[in-house]
């Protein structure tokens, strides 16, 4: 491996400092608040015990972690490709969304460069990163109190059993048992669970 992500302590210390060195290298994603951020972000500074840190924003993404609205660390450290932020500025908007390919081409784009360039950039394609946001969202629901179908629905989900799959694989817990009993949330959700 040609780079190794330095001790998160080492970290933590580049982030109250705001070292523009690590920009790029590492994010953070703050529990207490379920967002993450670049390093050098101007952000108020977490407590160290409320922080994880990340390799890459498909990591915080999967996490269930939140970009930043203030350094916007989806936008990466170059200028991003006009299809990219226009694509994340729609998925802000509207994070509740099904996003088809039909919808990436009706906005003008081409779905394949699209598809290129979000995993390039997020190691994600955008319908994955569009799809990860309502899963997030639903986890959230069930962990409140909500039922499962209007989570699921909510979610866009047609399926009871595609629904029921993808919030076991995101909470290791089906979403029956979300809804009985408080469960665990996604690592970078608000809310913290009773357990």
């Amino acid at each position: 491996m040609l780079f190794q992500r330095p001790s998160d302590d080492t970290l933590y210390d580049a982030l109250i400092a705001r070292d523009p060195g690590y920009d790029g290298f590492a994010y953070v994603g703050v529990t207490s608040t379920g967002i993450f951020c670049r390093l050098t972000c101007a952000a108020r500074k977490p407590k160290r015990e409320n922080v994880r840190f990340f390799d890459t924003t498909a990591e915080c993404v999967h996490a269930g972690f939140r970009p930043c609205l203030r350094c916007r660390p989806m936008m990466g450290s170059g200028a991003p490709e006009p299809h990219v932020s226009a694509l994340l500025e729609a998925l802000e908007r509207e994070p509740e969304r099904r996003w088809l390919e039909t919808d990436i081409v009706a906005l003008g784009f081409d779905a394949s460069t699209v598809r290129r360039a979000f995993k390039r950039r997020f190691g994600m394609s955008f319908l994955e990163m569009a799809r990860l946001r309502r899963l997030g969202q639903a986890a959230e629901r069930l962990a409140s109190g909500d039922s499962v179908i209007d989570a699921q629905v909510d979610a866009g989900f047609d399926s009871g059993s595609g629904f029921r799959a993808a919030v076991t694989r995101l909470l290791g817990e089906a979403p029956a048992n979300c809804a009985a009993r408080p469960c665990s949330r996604p690592t970078g959700s608000r809310r913290r669970s009773a357990r």
